[in-house]
Parts: C-alpha cells; structure tokens; sequence
C-alpha cells in the first residue's frame, strides 16, 4: 500500500532526480501506532532476532521495525535472495535497492507528513514450522488462455517459487490512515480510513524469502467516495 506514496511523489516531481526523490520520498511518510498483542509463542525470542517457533511477536517486530528502525533497518528482515509482492498494486520487487526505495514512506516523519498519520495492528497470526519446501507451479496452461495472457497473469505468483523456505506466516491486519495528500488518485487529504489487509510470509533462516500483501482497495475507495458500497444481495430479503 506504501507504493501508492511513492508513486503520487513521482508524479509530483517529474523534474527531480533520484537522490531529490529519495529525500522527499524519505520526509513524506507516516507516524504510525503499533498495538501490540500479548506474546503467545515466546515472547521476544521469538521475533526476527530470536530463537523458535515465530508468532504474533514475529508480527510485532516486523511492524514495529518499520516505524523505529526506518528502511534501513527493515530491509535486513529479508533475505538476499527474495520477492516482495503487493498483489493489489500488481507489484513485485526483488532487490534490496527497490525494497528500501519502496519502505522509505514509513519513515517517522510526524503527524504534519504529506502522508499523514498510519496506525497497523494486527489481528491474527497463523502459521508454523514447514521443513524445507519450495512452491509448486502448475504445469499446464488453462484452457481459453493464451501462452503470454497466461504469462501475465501468473509471473508475479510464480516469482519467488524456487526459494526454500522453512516457515510460513500469515498476518490479518487493520491499517487505519489519517491523510495529508491524495492517495491513488482518489481525493484523500484531510479524512480517515480503515482497511483490512494480510501479508503471507514464507521464510529461510528467520529472513523473509517471500512475501505476498494484499489489502482491500475497494473499501478505501468506498470510504474516499469514489465507489459505492457491495450491497448484501444474497441475504434473505434484498434482490430478487
């Protein structure tokens, strides 16, 4: 969801050069509050720089890094060799370069920020030990599909799949978002949203290998005005 920052700096400053954008890209971002949630799974051990089984504190301290540790110090919560993917923006990275160019919005930069204030807390954690596994890619193309639709369509899930992994995560969030400044496009600057999200973690040596964010546009735009909300049709006494 950060990319959406980075790309509306972009295009405000078409002019800048890269080190330009950096900085301002760095000054924009988000104050942000991270609930925590009681440690269920060994407390701090069992974060990024610990020992066992990861958890809800594995949440914790991904989150949490963003915010007191910046891009620097996130970026090294991933392994050398990984893929990021945010599947509602239909992007992927897979250098360290990019990754900390695209976390440089969570920067601590105050509440008058053009990015406004961010609050994540997470909901739920599920996951646990997966013994060495890698992803497992379907061989065949569909029917009705098109070798290069069919390539457009599934590159961005199989990237990544060649990566071992000896853990997994997924992580139910709530992303509460106070705006200085347009977001995507839609009018945003001076109101609230709320929005659930998750984040599937695959990882190698308590380093992130593979990571897929989802987060749900349409109710932001709902709550932006942009898009009318889903009516319930299938419930007793609405439609046909």
């Amino acid at each position: 969801m950060h990319l959406g920052y980075l790309d509306h700096m972009r295009k405000a400053m078409p002019a800048t050069g890269r080190r330009a954008f950096l900085g301002a890209a760095a000054a924009v971002a988000a104050s942000a509050v991270f609930g925590r949630a009681a440690a269920d799974d060994g407390g701090a051990a069992a974060g990024f720089k610990g020992n066992g089984r990861m958890g809800m504190s594995t949440g914790e301290d991904w989150i949490d890094t963003f915010f007191t540790g910046g891009a620097e110090a996130i970026v090294h919560y991933y392994a050398d060799d990984f893929v990021f993917e945010d599947v509602t923006l239909f992007q992927t990275i897979d250098t360290k370069d990019d990754l900390y160019r695209a976390f440089l919005p969570f920067g601590n930069a105050g509440p008058d920020s053009p990015a406004g204030v961010h609050q994540f807390d997470v909901v739920r954690y599920d996951g646990g030990r997966a013994g060495d596994r890698r992803g497992l890619q379907r061989q065949q193309i569909p029917g009705n599909y098109t070798p290069a639709l069919w390539e457009t369509w599934s590159k961005d899930t199989l990237a990544g799949i060649d990566h071992e992994y000896d853990e997994w995560a997924v992580m139910n969030w709530v992303w509460k978002a106070t705006h200085n400044m347009d977001f995507l496009d839609m009018p945003a600057a001076g109101k609230t949203t709320h929005t659930r999200g998750m984040t599937f973690h695959l990882y190698r040596n308590r380093k992130i290998v593979r990571e897929f964010t989802y987060w749900n546009f349409r109710d932001v735009a709902v709550q932006l005005g942009v898009l009318k909300p889903q009516e319930p049709f299938w419930k007793a006494g609405r439609g046909a």
